[in-house]
C-alpha cells in the first residue's frame, strides 16, 4: 500500500490543508498590514525578518522537548492550538489601536509570539513525520501534500485579498484584515483535530547523537550537511535583502490596489499548485541538489526582472516565473535534510539549521532596510531605466548578485546524499515545464518528444 493511502498520511493533508487556509489568509497579508499600519521601513524589515529569527532560536526548546518528550504528536496539537490564539490578537489590532508606530509595534511583538510557537512545532514536527515517511516516498508525499496546501493557501489569498478589496473601498479596510485573520485562526485550531490519527512512534536519542550548536558549526569543512546549510542560508540572505520590501514596493511605490496585489500573491500560489507534484517525483527519482542547482540560478535571475517592467501583467509573469523555482527549490531543500540526517539527529540538525538561516535573514533584511533608509536619492534612477525611480532597485539588483553567488560559490560544495538517477539540467527543466502534473499528459508534442530523447540519452550516461 502507498503511504498516501495511510491514515497517517491523509490526516497530515488534512492537518496542512487547514494550516494552508491560515497561510494565505494570515502570513500572505502579514507584511501588507504593516504597510496599511504605517509601519516605516525599518518596521517592516523587523517585522519580516525578527519573528523568524526568534521562532528559529525556538526551535531548540522544540529541539529539546522532541528529544525528551514521550508524545511528539500531543505537543505539536497543543503547540498548533496555541499559534492559533495568538492570532486572535493580531486581527483586533487594526480596529483597536488604529495606525502609527505603535500599532506596527504592538504587531511586530505578537507575530513575535506566533513565530515562537512555529519554532517550536517545527524540529517536533520534522522529528515526527521524517520518522513515518518511508524514505523512497517522501518526494511524492511532500509533493501531493504541498500541492493540496498550494490550493488551499491559493483560495485563501484570493478570498482574504478580495474581502480586503471590498472593505478599502468602504473604508473598512481594518475590519477587512480583523475578518481575515480571526478566519485564520479557526483554521489553525481546526487543523490540530486530523493529528489524533497520525502515528506516534517513540524517538530515542542516544548519546552520541547528541552534540552542542557549535560542535555542528564546527564541522563546516568535514560535514556536508553543514556545507548545505552554508548554501541555503546565503541564499536566503540574498533573497531578504529585497524580499520584505516587494510588498511596499507594489503598495506604495506603484500604488496597486488590494485585488491588484492579491492577483500577485495569488499567482506565486498557482503556479506552485501547478508544479508542486512533479518536483516531488522528480526530487524522489534524481535527489535534491540537482533541482537545488536548476532553481537556484534561475531563482537568481528573478529580482532583475522587476527591472523591465512595473504593469500588473508583467509582475504576474515575473511571479508565475518566481512560484515555479521556488517551489522545487524549497521542496529540494527541505528534503535533502530527511535525507542528509539520521532520525535521531534530525530534530537537533533542523534546529541548528533554523537558527543559522534565522542570522542570515535577519542580516540580510536589516541590511536592505538600512540600504532603502539611508540611501542617497539619486541611487534611485540609477536602475531605473524602464521604470519608474524607487529606492528599492537597488535592493533587486544586490539580491540578484548575492543570489548568484551563493549558487556558484557554495553550492559545489557539497554533495548528493543517496545513489539518483542522472540528468542534465536542461532535460530537467524540459520535464518539469512539459509535464501536467495533475493528469499525467503533456502541455505539448513537441517538449514531449524531446523528452523522449532525453529518456534515450540518459542510458548511455553513467550513473
Amino acid at each position: 500500500m502507498s503511504f498516501l493511502e495511510t491514515p497517517s498520511s491523509k490526516a497530515l493533508v488534512r492537518e496542512g490543508g487547514l494550516d494552508a487556509v491560515k497561510i494565505g489568509a494570515a502570513e500572505t497579508y502579514i507584511t501588507a498590514l504593516g504597510v496599511f499600519l504605517r509601519g516605516t521601513p525599518m518596521q517592516i524589515g523587523v517585522l519580516a525578518t525578527l519573528p523568524p529569527f526568534v521562532g528559529a532560536l525556538a526551535q531548540l526548546l522544540g529541539m529539546r522537548m522532541a528529544e525528551r518528550s514521550g508524545s511528539r504528536r500531543g505537543l505539536i496539537t497543543r503547540l498548533i492550538r496555541s499559534q492559533a490564539a495568538v492570532l486572535a490578537p493580531v486581527a483586533l489590532i487594526p480596529v483597536l489601536c488604529g495606525t502609527g508606530w505603535l500599532s506596527a509595534s504592538i504587531l511586530i511583538a505578537l507575530i513575535t509570539i506566533y513565530q515562537v510557537t512555529i519554532g517550536m512545532i517545527a524540529p517536533l514536527w520534522n522529528s515526527l513525520v521524517g520518522d513515518i515517511i518511508p524514505p523512497t516516498s517522501r518526494g511524492e508525499f511532500f509533493g501531493y501534500r504541498n500541492k493540496w496546501m498550494a490550493i488551499l493557501t491559493f483560495l485563501g489569498v484570493f478570498t482574504a485579498g478580495q474581502a480586503l478589496h471590498m472593505t478599502a473601498g468602504a473604508d473598512a479596510a481594518a475590519w477587512g484584515y480583523c475578518g481575515i485573520i480571526f478566519v485564520a485562526a479557526v483554521a489553525r485550531l481546526l487543523s490540530s483535530a486530523p493529528l489524533r490519527h497520525v502515528s506516534d512512534p517513540t524517538l530515542h536519542v542516544p548519546s552520541e547523537s547528541k552534540f552542542s550548536f557549535w560542535q555542528f558549526v564546527s564541522r563546516t569543512r568535514q560535514s556536508n550537511f553543514v556545507k548545505f546549510v552554508l548554501f541555503v542560508s546565503f541564499m536566503n540572505f540574498g533573497t531578504a535583502i529585497s524580499g520584505p520590501y516587494f510588498a511596499m514596493y507594489m503598495l506604495q511605490d506603484l500604488s496597486f490596489s488590494y485585488h491588484e496585489y492579491t492577483l500577485v500573491v495569488a499567482s506565486v500560489v498557482l503556479a506552485q499548485f501547478v508544479v508542486m507534484r512533479s518536483w516531488g517525483a522528480v526530487s524522489d527519482q534524481f535527489g535534491n541538489r540537482k533541482i537545488l542547482l536548476l532553481c537556484g540560478t534561475l531563482v537568481s535571475i528573478n529580482p532583475m526582472l522587476w527591472l523591465i517592467s512595473s504593469k500588473l501583467w508583467f509582475v504576474l509573469l515575473i511571479q508565475l516565473y518566481s512560484g515555479v523555482f521556488w517551489a522545487g527549490f524549497n521542496l529540494a531543500a527541505a528534503n535533502f535534510v530527511f535525507d542528509a540526517v539520521t532520525p535521531p539527529k534530525r530534530a537537533r540538525c533542523i534546529a541548528y539549521q533554523s537558527i543559522i538561516n534565522g542570522v542570515f535573514v535577519v542580516s540580510g533584511s536589516m541590511s536592505g532596510a538600512l540600504i532603502a533608509t539611508h540611501i542617497p536619492e539619486s541611487w534611485s534612477y540609477t536602475f531605473a531605466w524602464l521604470v519608474e525611480p524607487s529606492r528599492f532597485l537597488p535592493l533587486f539588483v544586490l539580491s540578484a548578485v548575492l543570489r548568484a553567488l551563493a549558487v556558484g560559490g557554495l553550492l559545489p560544495l557539497f554533495k548528493e546524499v543517496r545513489s539518483v538517477e542522472h540528468i542534465r539540467g536542461h532535460e530537467l527543466l524540459v520535464r518539469i515545464t512539459s509535464l501536467r502534473p495533475l493528469w499525467g499528459a503533456t502541455f505539448s508534442v513537441v517538449s514531449n518528444g524531446y523528452e523522449t530523447v532525453a529518456r534515450r540519452k540518459r542510458r548511455t550516461l553513467p550513473k
